[in-house]
């Protein structure tokens, strides 16, 4: 197959791809905006608005486009356990999962369970569980970004297994492969109170840029690597 027909192939698939990502975001907006209309649930300005949209657009259409792929099951269940892990923490940084608290009472009622409203689409509705150890809080747009970066995460587990040692000395090595193990802490802690006050209003725009940020980084990896070393090499 020649040059020029790969790069027209390559065009088509950029094309393909974000006609169906603006017809995604359009599509949630326009729902949101129905959900507004009968709830009046806008948000406090529009930034918080679209803000649950990006996450929604970006986490789908870094999972439609990323296949896992290894052939030993050992490394698949290695590298789901670790997530598994990993995942755990980013809800508990994210303010998601906590421990036990008699808060949502009320809400749940003696299952455990409970919905609640009163905020813009995406933002609501919020899954609430409350049981004897744990308190599980989820809003919608963070959970499936948070589900998106475990998602990453996974697949770039099992990329560096192939190489066994190599791979892990070669992640060390590589600041675009590290980077991201920060930039996701910070994109899922910057939900939590604390570090909304010390951020100030503009924290969840901020936490925003980081989430794009670090998914952008782990589903280009392997593209980064290689011009990190060709950097290297010059």
């Amino acid at each position: 197959m020649s040059q020029a027909t790969l790069e027209t192939d390559r065009i088509s698939r950029v094309l393909k791809s974000s006609t169906w990502l603006n017809l995604l975001l359009a599509a949630q907006l326009i729902a949101g905006l129905v959900y507004a209309y009968f709830t009046g649930d806008m948000g406090s300005r529009w930034t918080h608005f679209v803000l649950p949209f990006i996450w929604f657009t970006a986490s789908v259409w870094v999972i439609w486009h990323t296949r896992p792929v290894t052939k030993r099951r050992v490394y698949r269940i290695g590298a789901a356990l670790v997530v598994a892990l990993y995942l755990i923490v980013m809800f508990y940084f994210s303010g998601l999962l906590g421990p036990s608290t008699s808060h949502f009472g009320q809400l749940t009622g003696p299952s455990g369970f409970g919905i609640t409203w009163g905020r813009s689409l995406g933002w609501s509705p919020v899954f609430v569980y409350t049981g004897d150890l744990i308190t599980v809080s989820l809003i919608p747009y963070q959970a499936v970004g948070l589900f998106a970066l475990a998602y990453l995460v996974y697949d770039a587990l099992l990329d560096f297994s192939q190489s066994a040692v190599g791979g892990i000395v070669g992640i060390v090595a590589c600041p675009a492969c590290v980077s991201p193990l920060f930039a996701v802490l910070l994109a899922g802690g910057l939900s939590g109170s604390s570090t909304m006050l010390l951020l100030g209003a503009y924290g969840y725009e901020i936490a925003t840029v980081l989430f794009l940020m670090t998914i952008g980084i782990l589903y280009h990896r392997q593209a980064l690597t290689r011009q990190y070393h060709q950097f290297r090499g010059n």
